[in-house]
């Protein structure tokens, strides 16, 4: 698996955390963190770099809150250069997701999984959200302790944590 983290704004430690929690329950053959800061260079790595991913292989990102609006464009060139992808969006409030990806949709709260779906996006994949409620940040930093209900593939909704349900989705990929 070919996996690339998109965090949002806030400290690196809270990305750190996350994953640690992550690389606790699935090891990537190829990781690649893209700070908020850097997406713009994105694109020109993807065409460039040997170390980027490779289009032959499809490509999982994990994206938090404006890392999702810095990685949506970045998987549509990645789609028209020929590679196939997913997308989980953690807390990507307001950022449509229309076209041809696989999108999964992680929200911190019901108000906020209820007010973010588009119908343009692909709500077959995918959606979990925390319940009780958690901070924001504490979603990112703690998937491990963010309680709620997931449903994957159409599947009825499921008690489970949010890291169970990116996990899963990772493997569904």
């Amino acid at each position: 698996m070919q996996l690339l983290i998109c965090p949002g704004y806030h400290a690196p430690a809270l990305t750190h955390s996350f994953l640690q929690s992550l690389l606790g329950k699935l090891t990537p053959e190829r990781l690649w963190v893209l700070p908020i800061w850097s997406s713009p260079l994105a694109l020109p790595w993807l065409l460039t770099s040997p170390q980027a991913p490779q289009r032959d292989q499809s490509l999982s990102v994990i994206a938090f809150s404006a890392g999702v609006v810095a990685a949506y464009p970045l998987l549509m060139a990645w789609q028209r250069l020929g590679g196939t992808s997913q997308i989980i969006a953690l807390d990507g409030w307001g950022m449509p997701l229309p076209g041809n990806l696989e999108i999964y949709r992680v929200s911190h709260d019901g108000w906020t999984h209820r007010t973010t779906y588009f119908p343009s996006a692909d709500e077959s994949r995918g959606c979990f959200y925390c319940q009780p409620a958690v901070n924001h940040l504490d979603l990112w930093q703690s998937p491990q302790l963010s309680q709620g209900m997931g449903s994957l593939r159409g599947n009825a909704a499921a008690p489970m944590t949010a890291l169970d349900f990116i996990c899963e989705a990772l493997t569904q990929a």
